[in-house]
């Protein structure tokens, strides 16, 4: 009969072989670990780049805010004036125009009136 020694070596050699798949198992949940905390940190790396780049694109849009505040402000102060000083421009025009037609109209009629008189005073000379 073996003595106490080769006994417990012979114990823990069969403990020793009916261990390894559980070390090899624990092996393998160890690394996929490992893994997932990698993709975790991954993850935790792009969500802090995207919240970087969401306060970008806030920025951004205040700006561009700021520039169409800017931009109908000054639609208001200065293109809307341009076209009241055009439109008034265009009635300043408008009334020369009528000035002339009318001015056209009396010519008109008083080159009618020393045709006629020509033509009379030719007939008398006659």
């Amino acid at each position: 009969m073996p003595d106490n020694n080769e006994l417990v070596n012979m114990l823990r050699s069969v403990i020793h072989e009916e261990l390894k798949p559980v070390h090899q198992e624990l092996q393998g949940l160890r690394q996929g670990q490992q893994a997932l905390e990698k993709g975790q940190q991954a993850l935790v790396n792009r969500q802090q780049a995207l919240e970087m780049g969401q306060q970008e694109l806030k920025q951004g849009q205040g700006r561009l805010e700021s520039k169409i505040d800017k931009l109908e402000l000054r639609m208001e102060n200065e293109v809307i004036e341009k076209i009241h000083a055009l439109f008034d421009a265009r009635e300043v025009t408008n009334d020369n125009f009528v000035k002339i037609m009318e001015k056209l109209d009396s010519i008109e009629i008083d080159t009618g009136y020393l045709v006629s008189r020509v033509s009379r005073l030719e007939k008398m000379v006659k």
